[in-house]
């Protein structure tokens, strides 16, 4: 995977935010979603392929991300459209 490199500082050493991020178990990846979901307002976009079409959904305040088993659900609340958009059209 490309990725251009992201140094962070971390216990006074700089680090590949990727090597880091790579550490993390779940449970690790569960709340650093729900500190990134709680300290900025965050949307989500769900692309439709091959329908060309796009929803945009506002992220549960309450319970923003969870484990569901060993997988990571991301929960939402509603869409911000009622029917998907279509983003070749846009």
């Amino acid at each position: 995977m490309d990725r251009e490199p992201t140094e962070i500082k971390y216990h006074g050493e700089q680090i590949e935010m990727f090597d880091l991020v790579n550490q993390l178990n779940n449970e690790q990846c569960v709340a650093l979603l729900r500190t990134i979901f709680h300290s900025r307002p965050t949307e989500i976009y769900v692309g439709m392929y091959p329908k060309n079409t796009l929803r945009s959904v506002e992220i549960n305040e309450y319970i923003p991300v969870c484990l569901n088993g060993t997988v990571i659900q991301i929960n939402t609340e509603h869409s911000f459209t009622e029917e998907p958009i279509d983003w070749e059209k846009s």
